[in-house]
Protein backbone atom coordinates (compact mmCIF):
# COMPACT_ATOMS: atom_id res chain seq x y z
CA UNK A 1 0.00 0.00 0.00
CA UNK A 2 3.08 2.11 0.90
CA UNK A 3 3.80 2.41 -2.74
CA UNK A 4 0.16 3.56 -4.11
CA UNK A 5 0.93 5.90 -1.90
CA UNK A 6 4.17 7.16 -2.64
CA UNK A 7 2.84 7.38 -6.86
CA UNK A 8 -0.38 9.50 -5.37
CA UNK A 9 1.96 11.71 -3.86
CA UNK A 10 3.71 11.77 -6.91
CA UNK A 11 0.92 12.18 -9.34
CA UNK A 12 -0.54 15.39 -7.00
CA UNK A 13 2.94 16.71 -6.30
CA UNK A 14 3.05 17.75 -10.09
CA UNK A 15 -0.20 19.57 -9.35
CA UNK A 16 -0.72 22.98 -7.60
CA UNK A 17 -1.98 22.87 -4.28
CA UNK A 18 -5.07 24.06 -5.04
CA UNK A 19 -5.24 21.54 -7.71
CA UNK A 20 -4.38 18.40 -5.11
CA UNK A 21 -6.94 19.67 -2.59
CA UNK A 22 -9.76 20.05 -4.99
CA UNK A 23 -8.95 16.18 -6.61
CA UNK A 24 -8.85 14.96 -2.94
CA UNK A 25 -12.32 16.96 -2.19
CA UNK A 26 -13.65 15.40 -5.23
CA UNK A 27 -12.61 11.82 -4.61
CA UNK A 28 -13.85 12.30 -0.98
CA UNK A 29 -17.24 13.49 -2.74
CA UNK A 30 -17.02 10.77 -5.23
CA UNK A 31 -16.41 8.05 -1.77
CA UNK A 32 -19.28 9.56 0.05
CA UNK A 33 -21.85 8.61 -2.70
CA UNK A 34 -20.34 5.55 -3.85
CA UNK A 35 -21.49 4.84 0.64
CA UNK A 36 -25.78 4.45 -0.50
CA UNK A 37 -26.47 7.96 1.13
CA UNK A 38 -30.17 9.01 0.95
CA UNK A 39 -31.40 10.83 -1.55
CA UNK A 40 -31.52 14.46 -0.17
CA UNK A 41 -27.84 14.12 1.14
CA UNK A 42 -26.78 12.45 -2.28
CA UNK A 43 -28.08 15.34 -4.47
CA UNK A 44 -26.50 17.63 -2.13
CA UNK A 45 -23.24 15.57 -2.91
CA UNK A 46 -24.07 15.68 -6.21
CA UNK A 47 -24.64 19.64 -6.31
CA UNK A 48 -20.97 19.90 -4.16
CA UNK A 49 -19.30 17.79 -6.91
CA UNK A 50 -20.97 20.33 -10.13
CA UNK A 51 -19.64 23.32 -7.60
CA UNK A 52 -16.34 22.02 -7.19
CA UNK A 53 -15.69 21.36 -11.05
CA UNK A 54 -17.14 24.67 -11.97
CA UNK A 55 -14.52 26.57 -9.44
CA UNK A 56 -12.07 24.23 -10.27
CA UNK A 57 -12.29 22.90 -13.85
CA UNK A 58 -8.97 21.32 -14.45
CA UNK A 59 -9.14 19.28 -11.32
CA UNK A 60 -12.62 18.01 -12.09
CA UNK A 61 -10.71 16.48 -15.54
CA UNK A 62 -8.26 15.12 -13.56
CA UNK A 63 -10.01 13.80 -11.12
CA UNK A 64 -11.61 11.62 -13.91
CA UNK A 65 -8.77 9.86 -15.12
CA UNK A 66 -8.31 9.10 -11.71
CA UNK A 67 -11.32 7.09 -11.01
CA UNK A 68 -11.74 5.16 -14.43
CA UNK A 69 -10.61 1.86 -13.30
CA UNK A 70 -13.47 2.02 -10.28
CA UNK A 71 -15.99 2.31 -12.77
CA UNK A 72 -17.88 -1.24 -12.05
CA UNK A 73 -18.21 1.02 -8.16
CA UNK A 74 -22.01 2.23 -8.73
CA UNK A 75 -23.72 6.01 -6.85
CA UNK A 76 -27.15 5.33 -5.82
CA UNK A 77 -29.49 8.53 -6.12
CA UNK A 78 -33.29 7.48 -5.09
CA UNK A 79 -34.24 4.46 -7.62
CA UNK A 80 -31.42 5.26 -10.00
CA UNK A 81 -28.16 4.05 -10.24
CA UNK A 82 -25.00 5.54 -12.07
CA UNK A 83 -21.39 4.55 -12.41
CA UNK A 84 -18.80 6.87 -10.25
CA UNK A 85 -17.24 6.94 -13.44
CA UNK A 86 -20.06 8.50 -15.19
CA UNK A 87 -20.83 10.55 -11.82
CA UNK A 88 -17.28 12.61 -12.06
CA UNK A 89 -16.98 12.39 -16.04
CA UNK A 90 -20.32 14.58 -16.50
CA UNK A 91 -19.66 16.70 -12.86
CA UNK A 92 -16.26 17.59 -14.91
CA UNK A 93 -18.02 18.09 -17.61
CA UNK A 94 -21.39 19.90 -16.19
CA UNK A 95 -18.59 22.36 -14.38
CA UNK A 96 -16.12 23.08 -17.60
CA UNK A 97 -19.47 24.23 -19.45
CA UNK A 98 -20.95 26.06 -16.53
CA UNK A 99 -17.26 27.85 -15.83
CA UNK A 100 -17.13 29.05 -19.23
CA UNK A 101 -20.77 30.27 -19.31
CA UNK A 102 -19.42 32.59 -16.41
CA UNK A 103 -17.17 33.64 -18.00
CA UNK A 104 -18.97 34.21 -20.91
CA UNK A 105 -21.39 36.35 -19.15
CA UNK A 106 -19.08 38.57 -16.91
CA UNK A 107 -16.02 38.85 -19.50
CA UNK A 108 -18.29 38.76 -23.07
CA UNK A 109 -15.51 37.24 -24.56
CA UNK A 110 -17.18 35.93 -27.53
CA UNK A 111 -14.10 36.50 -29.96
CA UNK A 112 -11.83 34.39 -27.48
CA UNK A 113 -14.28 31.58 -27.46
CA UNK A 114 -14.47 31.48 -31.17
CA UNK A 115 -10.85 31.43 -31.63
CA UNK A 116 -10.65 28.83 -28.94
CA UNK A 117 -13.45 26.33 -30.76
CA UNK A 118 -11.33 27.36 -33.80
CA UNK A 119 -8.06 26.05 -32.31
CA UNK A 120 -9.27 23.09 -31.16
CA UNK A 121 -10.95 22.11 -34.20
CA UNK A 122 -7.86 22.75 -36.16
CA UNK A 123 -5.03 21.71 -33.76
CA UNK A 124 -6.55 18.35 -32.12
CA UNK A 125 -5.92 15.50 -34.43
CA UNK A 126 -8.48 13.39 -32.53
CA UNK A 127 -11.57 15.61 -33.30
CA UNK A 128 -12.52 14.56 -36.70
CA UNK A 129 -12.83 10.92 -35.18
CA UNK A 130 -15.03 12.22 -32.49
CA UNK A 131 -17.35 14.06 -34.93
CA UNK A 132 -17.20 10.57 -37.17
CA UNK A 133 -18.03 8.39 -34.28
CA UNK A 134 -20.67 10.27 -33.04
CA UNK A 135 -22.21 11.04 -36.30
CA UNK A 136 -21.96 6.90 -36.93
CA UNK A 137 -22.92 5.48 -33.59
CA UNK A 138 -26.18 8.37 -33.49
CA UNK A 139 -27.44 7.24 -36.80
CA UNK A 140 -27.10 3.85 -35.64
CA UNK A 141 -29.59 4.41 -32.98
CA UNK A 142 -31.91 4.87 -36.37
CA UNK A 143 -31.44 1.20 -37.81
CA UNK A 144 -31.29 -0.88 -34.63
CA UNK A 145 -32.13 -4.40 -35.14
CA UNK A 146 -34.61 -4.40 -32.48
CA UNK A 147 -36.32 -1.42 -31.63
CA UNK A 148 -37.72 -3.25 -28.75
CA UNK A 149 -34.55 -2.55 -27.21
CA UNK A 150 -33.54 1.11 -28.50
CA UNK A 151 -33.06 2.33 -24.50
CA UNK A 152 -30.69 -0.20 -24.26
CA UNK A 153 -28.92 1.51 -27.86
CA UNK A 154 -29.26 5.21 -26.36
CA UNK A 155 -27.80 3.95 -22.61
CA UNK A 156 -24.57 2.53 -24.78
CA UNK A 157 -24.47 5.86 -26.99
CA UNK A 158 -24.22 7.67 -23.90
CA UNK A 159 -21.69 5.57 -22.35
CA UNK A 160 -19.06 4.79 -24.93
CA UNK A 161 -19.50 7.79 -27.16
CA UNK A 162 -21.47 10.94 -25.71
CA UNK A 163 -19.88 11.56 -22.55
CA UNK A 164 -15.99 10.00 -23.31
CA UNK A 165 -15.98 12.21 -26.07
CA UNK A 166 -17.59 15.10 -24.33
CA UNK A 167 -15.09 14.65 -21.38
CA UNK A 168 -12.19 14.99 -23.94
CA UNK A 169 -13.18 17.93 -25.76
CA UNK A 170 -13.62 19.28 -21.99
CA UNK A 171 -9.94 17.90 -21.34
CA UNK A 172 -8.52 20.43 -24.19
CA UNK A 173 -10.85 22.96 -23.07
CA UNK A 174 -9.15 23.43 -19.71
CA UNK A 175 -5.88 21.83 -19.70
CA UNK A 176 -3.74 24.71 -21.62
CA UNK A 177 -0.66 23.64 -19.82
CA UNK A 178 1.42 21.05 -21.14
CA UNK A 179 2.64 19.77 -18.30
CA UNK A 180 -0.91 18.33 -17.57
CA UNK A 181 -0.36 15.17 -19.83
CA UNK A 182 2.29 13.74 -16.89
CA UNK A 183 -0.58 14.61 -14.40
CA UNK A 184 -3.15 13.26 -16.16
CA UNK A 185 -0.80 9.88 -16.82
CA UNK A 186 0.19 9.95 -13.44
CA UNK A 187 -3.46 9.72 -12.06
CA UNK A 188 -4.68 7.22 -14.14
CA UNK A 189 -2.08 4.88 -13.12
CA UNK A 190 -2.30 5.66 -9.53
CA UNK A 191 -5.91 5.40 -9.99
CA UNK A 192 -5.21 2.31 -11.23
CA UNK A 193 -2.58 0.94 -8.58
CA UNK A 194 -5.06 1.30 -5.91
CA UNK A 195 -7.32 -0.65 -7.74
CA UNK A 196 -4.68 -3.62 -8.58
CA UNK A 197 -4.24 -3.32 -4.65
CA UNK A 198 -7.70 -3.63 -3.53
CA UNK A 199 -7.99 -6.75 -6.05
CA UNK A 200 -5.10 -8.20 -4.29
CA UNK A 201 -5.96 -7.43 -0.67
CA UNK A 202 -9.10 -9.42 -1.76
CA UNK A 203 -7.16 -12.22 -3.57
CA UNK A 204 -4.80 -13.26 -0.90
CA UNK A 205 -7.79 -12.84 1.79
CA UNK A 206 -9.71 -16.10 -0.25
CA UNK A 207 -11.73 -13.91 -2.69
CA UNK A 208 -11.50 -14.94 -6.17
CA UNK A 209 -13.34 -17.31 -8.75
CA UNK A 210 -12.49 -21.22 -8.18
CA UNK A 211 -12.40 -21.86 -11.89
CA UNK A 212 -10.75 -24.50 -14.02
CA UNK A 213 -8.36 -25.75 -11.39
CA UNK A 214 -7.22 -22.05 -10.69
CA UNK A 215 -8.59 -19.36 -8.56
CA UNK A 216 -8.88 -16.13 -10.71
CA UNK A 217 -8.36 -12.57 -9.06
CA UNK A 218 -11.78 -10.74 -9.66
CA UNK A 219 -12.03 -7.76 -6.79
CA UNK A 220 -14.72 -5.09 -7.50
CA UNK A 221 -15.11 -6.00 -10.99
CA UNK A 222 -18.15 -8.50 -12.26
CA UNK A 223 -15.96 -11.20 -13.89
CA UNK A 224 -12.06 -11.84 -13.51
CA UNK A 225 -11.94 -10.65 -17.41
CA UNK A 226 -13.41 -7.03 -16.57
CA UNK A 227 -10.80 -6.94 -13.23
CA UNK A 228 -8.23 -7.73 -16.43
CA UNK A 229 -9.51 -5.53 -19.13
CA UNK A 230 -9.23 -2.58 -16.82
CA UNK A 231 -6.25 -3.49 -15.26
CA UNK A 232 -3.73 -4.43 -18.20
CA UNK A 233 -3.08 -1.22 -19.82
CA UNK A 234 -1.66 0.80 -17.11
CA UNK A 235 1.04 -1.71 -16.41
CA UNK A 236 2.88 -1.37 -19.90
CA UNK A 237 2.59 2.31 -19.56
CA UNK A 238 3.98 2.44 -15.89
CA UNK A 239 6.59 0.25 -17.14
CA UNK A 240 7.91 2.33 -20.31
CA UNK A 241 7.53 5.60 -17.67
CA UNK A 242 10.04 3.60 -16.19
CA UNK A 243 12.42 2.95 -18.42
CA UNK A 244 11.97 6.19 -20.32
CA UNK A 245 11.34 9.11 -17.59
CA UNK A 246 14.38 10.71 -15.46
CA UNK A 247 12.48 10.41 -12.31
CA UNK A 248 11.19 8.29 -10.22
CA UNK A 249 11.93 5.35 -12.24
CA UNK A 250 12.15 3.01 -8.95
CA UNK A 251 8.67 4.36 -8.39
CA UNK A 252 7.11 3.55 -11.73
CA UNK A 253 8.47 0.28 -11.64
CA UNK A 254 6.96 -1.00 -8.78
CA UNK A 255 3.33 0.41 -9.92
CA UNK A 256 4.17 -1.59 -13.10
CA UNK A 257 4.93 -4.86 -11.09
CA UNK A 258 2.06 -4.35 -8.71
CA UNK A 259 -0.81 -4.09 -11.55
CA UNK A 260 1.10 -6.71 -13.75
CA UNK A 261 0.80 -9.44 -10.59
CA UNK A 262 -2.65 -8.50 -10.49
CA UNK A 263 -3.64 -8.71 -14.21
CA UNK A 264 -1.68 -12.08 -13.82
CA UNK A 265 -3.70 -13.42 -10.88
CA UNK A 266 -7.00 -12.49 -12.97
CA UNK A 267 -5.42 -15.62 -15.22
CA UNK A 268 -6.63 -14.19 -18.51
CA UNK A 269 -4.88 -15.84 -20.92
CA UNK A 270 -5.75 -12.71 -23.64
CA UNK A 271 -4.39 -10.36 -20.67
CA UNK A 272 -1.36 -12.15 -20.00
CA UNK A 273 -0.52 -12.35 -23.91
CA UNK A 274 -1.27 -8.55 -24.41
CA UNK A 275 0.89 -7.68 -21.23
CA UNK A 276 3.97 -10.12 -22.65
CA UNK A 277 3.46 -7.96 -25.99
CA UNK A 278 3.36 -4.43 -24.87
CA UNK A 279 5.90 -4.76 -22.34
CA UNK A 280 8.51 -6.83 -24.50
CA UNK A 281 7.86 -3.67 -27.43
CA UNK A 282 8.13 -1.24 -24.59
CA UNK A 283 11.25 -2.10 -23.69
CA UNK A 284 12.67 -2.63 -27.14
CA UNK A 285 11.37 0.58 -27.88
CA UNK A 286 13.09 2.58 -25.28
CA UNK A 287 16.38 0.71 -26.43
CA UNK A 288 16.97 -2.12 -24.06
CA UNK A 289 17.47 -5.07 -26.77
CA UNK A 290 19.20 -7.29 -24.55
CA UNK A 291 16.15 -6.87 -21.53
CA UNK A 292 13.58 -6.97 -24.20
CA UNK A 293 14.83 -10.92 -25.79
CA UNK A 294 15.52 -11.69 -21.72
CA UNK A 295 11.75 -11.00 -21.16
CA UNK A 296 10.09 -12.62 -24.33
CA UNK A 297 12.36 -15.75 -23.17
CA UNK A 298 11.41 -15.39 -19.92
CA UNK A 299 8.16 -15.41 -20.48
CA UNK A 300 8.04 -18.12 -22.78
CA UNK A 301 9.45 -20.15 -19.93
CA UNK A 302 6.78 -18.92 -17.55
CA UNK A 303 4.15 -20.08 -20.05
CA UNK A 304 5.00 -23.59 -20.76
CA UNK A 305 5.70 -23.57 -16.89
CA UNK A 306 1.86 -22.20 -16.31
CA UNK A 307 0.75 -24.76 -18.96
CA UNK A 308 2.23 -27.81 -17.11
CA UNK A 309 1.19 -26.22 -13.69
CA UNK A 310 -2.55 -25.12 -14.67
CA UNK A 311 -3.74 -27.39 -17.69
CA UNK A 312 -7.17 -26.79 -17.43
CA UNK A 313 -6.79 -23.02 -17.43
CA UNK A 314 -3.89 -22.95 -19.73
CA UNK A 315 -4.72 -25.58 -22.89
CA UNK A 316 -3.87 -25.14 -26.32
CA UNK A 317 -6.18 -26.39 -27.97
CA UNK A 318 -9.01 -24.83 -30.30
CA UNK A 319 -11.22 -27.71 -30.03
CA UNK A 320 -12.73 -26.64 -26.52
CA UNK A 321 -13.08 -24.88 -23.81
CA UNK A 322 -13.41 -21.09 -23.55
CA UNK A 323 -11.27 -20.91 -26.85
CA UNK A 324 -13.67 -23.10 -29.10
CA UNK A 325 -16.52 -21.05 -27.54
CA UNK A 326 -14.69 -17.62 -29.12
CA UNK A 327 -14.46 -19.26 -32.80
CA UNK A 328 -17.94 -20.74 -32.02
CA UNK A 329 -19.17 -17.05 -31.57
CA UNK A 330 -17.10 -15.96 -34.30
CA UNK A 331 -18.63 -17.54 -36.32
CA UNK A 332 -21.85 -16.22 -35.25
CA UNK A 333 -20.48 -12.90 -35.49
CA UNK A 334 -19.94 -13.52 -39.03
CA UNK A 335 -23.42 -14.72 -39.89
CA UNK A 336 -25.14 -12.00 -37.84
CA UNK A 337 -22.90 -9.60 -39.89
CA UNK A 338 -23.87 -11.50 -43.44
CA UNK A 339 -27.63 -10.32 -42.63
CA UNK A 340 -26.96 -6.70 -41.94
CA UNK A 341 -23.59 -6.26 -42.98
CA UNK A 342 -23.60 -2.47 -43.87
CA UNK A 343 -25.39 -0.95 -40.75
CA UNK A 344 -24.82 -3.65 -38.28
CA UNK A 345 -27.29 -4.37 -34.85
CA UNK A 346 -26.76 -1.59 -33.78
CA UNK A 347 -25.46 -0.41 -30.21
CA UNK A 348 -25.88 -3.31 -27.22
CA UNK A 349 -28.05 -5.48 -29.50
CA UNK A 350 -26.37 -8.03 -29.82
CA UNK A 351 -27.19 -10.14 -26.68
CA UNK A 352 -30.94 -9.33 -27.92
CA UNK A 353 -29.93 -10.97 -31.21
CA UNK A 354 -27.17 -13.91 -30.60
CA UNK A 355 -29.36 -15.73 -28.12
CA UNK A 356 -32.64 -15.92 -30.00
CA UNK A 357 -31.52 -16.82 -33.89
CA UNK A 358 -27.42 -17.12 -33.98
CA UNK A 359 -26.25 -19.16 -30.92
CA UNK A 360 -24.63 -22.77 -32.25
CA UNK A 361 -24.89 -25.32 -29.89
CA UNK A 362 -21.17 -25.87 -28.56
CA UNK A 363 -21.35 -22.48 -27.21
CA UNK A 364 -24.70 -22.84 -25.65
CA UNK A 365 -23.31 -21.64 -21.79
CA UNK A 366 -22.19 -18.46 -23.52
CA UNK A 367 -25.47 -17.92 -25.13
CA UNK A 368 -25.81 -14.28 -22.54
CA UNK A 369 -22.53 -12.91 -24.24
CA UNK A 370 -23.29 -9.41 -24.81
CA UNK A 371 -20.43 -8.61 -27.91
CA UNK A 372 -18.43 -11.12 -30.35
CA UNK A 373 -14.72 -11.33 -28.21
CA UNK A 374 -13.09 -9.38 -30.60
CA UNK A 375 -12.72 -5.72 -31.28
CA UNK A 376 -12.95 -5.57 -35.55
CA UNK A 377 -16.13 -7.39 -35.42
CA UNK A 378 -17.22 -5.67 -32.11
CA UNK A 379 -16.96 -2.54 -34.40
CA UNK A 380 -18.56 -3.78 -37.45
CA UNK A 381 -21.71 -5.54 -35.64
CA UNK A 382 -22.72 -2.71 -33.64
CA UNK A 383 -21.82 0.20 -35.77
CA UNK A 384 -21.85 -1.11 -39.02
CA UNK A 385 -19.20 -0.63 -42.17
CA UNK A 386 -18.76 3.19 -40.24
CA UNK A 387 -17.67 1.63 -37.24
CA UNK A 388 -14.90 -0.02 -39.22
CA UNK A 389 -13.77 3.33 -40.85
CA UNK A 390 -13.39 4.76 -37.49
CA UNK A 391 -11.51 1.80 -35.56
CA UNK A 392 -9.53 2.14 -38.89
CA UNK A 393 -8.85 6.20 -38.71
CA UNK A 394 -8.12 5.45 -34.56
CA UNK A 395 -4.83 3.48 -35.70
CA UNK A 396 -4.13 5.68 -37.93
CA UNK A 397 -4.36 8.90 -36.09
CA UNK A 398 -2.24 7.04 -33.30
CA UNK A 399 0.14 6.17 -35.27
CA UNK A 400 0.27 10.12 -36.88
CA UNK A 401 -0.18 11.98 -33.49
CA UNK A 402 2.36 9.84 -31.31
CA UNK A 403 6.49 10.51 -30.77
CA UNK A 404 7.83 7.87 -29.49
CA UNK A 405 10.58 9.10 -27.85
CA UNK A 406 8.71 11.43 -25.78
CA UNK A 407 8.25 9.10 -22.23
CA UNK A 408 4.51 9.66 -22.35
CA UNK A 409 3.14 9.54 -25.58
CA UNK A 410 5.63 6.25 -25.78
CA UNK A 411 3.98 5.03 -22.22
CA UNK A 412 -0.03 5.93 -23.76
CA UNK A 413 1.08 3.97 -27.10
CA UNK A 414 1.67 0.53 -25.04
CA UNK A 415 -1.34 0.78 -23.08
CA UNK A 416 -3.17 1.35 -26.14
CA UNK A 417 -1.00 -1.74 -27.87
CA UNK A 418 -2.51 -4.03 -24.61
CA UNK A 419 -5.61 -3.39 -24.98
CA UNK A 420 -5.58 -3.87 -28.87
CA UNK A 421 -3.98 -7.21 -28.43
CA UNK A 422 -6.37 -7.96 -25.56
CA UNK A 423 -8.91 -6.84 -27.79
CA UNK A 424 -8.04 -9.78 -30.42
CA UNK A 425 -9.90 -12.06 -27.98
CA UNK A 426 -12.34 -9.84 -25.83
CA UNK A 427 -14.08 -6.36 -25.58
CA UNK A 428 -11.48 -3.42 -27.08
CA UNK A 429 -13.58 -0.45 -26.73
CA UNK A 430 -17.29 -0.64 -26.03
CA UNK A 431 -17.68 -0.61 -22.16
CA UNK A 432 -17.23 2.56 -20.18
CA UNK A 433 -13.99 2.47 -18.93
CA UNK A 434 -12.79 0.84 -21.76
CA UNK A 435 -14.28 4.03 -24.47
CA UNK A 436 -12.68 6.76 -21.40
CA UNK A 437 -9.63 5.13 -21.34
CA UNK A 438 -9.31 5.70 -25.46
CA UNK A 439 -10.11 9.37 -25.09
CA UNK A 440 -7.97 9.56 -22.10
CA UNK A 441 -5.08 8.60 -24.46
CA UNK A 442 -6.16 11.22 -27.00
CA UNK A 443 -5.99 14.40 -24.64
CA UNK A 444 -2.87 13.00 -23.57
CA UNK A 445 -1.35 12.80 -27.76
CA UNK A 446 -3.34 16.28 -28.38
CA UNK A 447 -2.63 18.46 -25.43
CA UNK A 448 0.94 19.28 -27.10
CA UNK A 449 -1.36 20.74 -29.96
CA UNK A 450 -3.95 22.74 -28.39
CA UNK A 451 -2.31 23.67 -25.08
CA UNK A 452 -0.36 26.56 -27.01
CA UNK A 453 -3.08 27.95 -29.17
CA UNK A 454 -5.40 27.67 -26.33
CA UNK A 455 -3.42 29.93 -23.80
CA UNK A 456 -3.06 32.97 -26.21
CA UNK A 457 -6.61 32.91 -27.75
CA UNK A 458 -8.06 32.85 -24.15
CA UNK A 459 -5.39 35.43 -22.13
CA UNK A 460 -6.66 36.86 -19.49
Amino acid sequence: MGSALELWKRALAEASCREAIAVAAGIALLVLLALDCPPPLAMLLLGGLVALATVRRAAAVLLVAAVVPFAPVQVTVGDARFSVLEVAACGAIAGVALGELVMIAVGRRWRALSEQVRALAVRARFVPLALLLLVVGTASLGVVADPAHLRESVREWRWVIVEPIAWYVAALWVLRNGTYRGRLLSLWIAGTLVAALWCLGQWFLGGGLAVEGVRRLAGFYPHPNAAALALERAAPAAAALALRSRRGRALWGVGAATIALATVLTFSRGAIMALTVSLVIATLLAGYRRLGVGLAVGSSLLLVLAILTFPQRFRADFAGGSEGLRLAIWRSTVRMLADRPLTGVGLDQYLYQYAPRYVEPVAWLERFTSHPHNLVLDAWVRLGVGGLIALGCAVWLVRRTARLHDPLDLAVCMGLLAGSVHGIVDRGYFAPDLALSFWLAAAILDVPRTAPSAASATRR
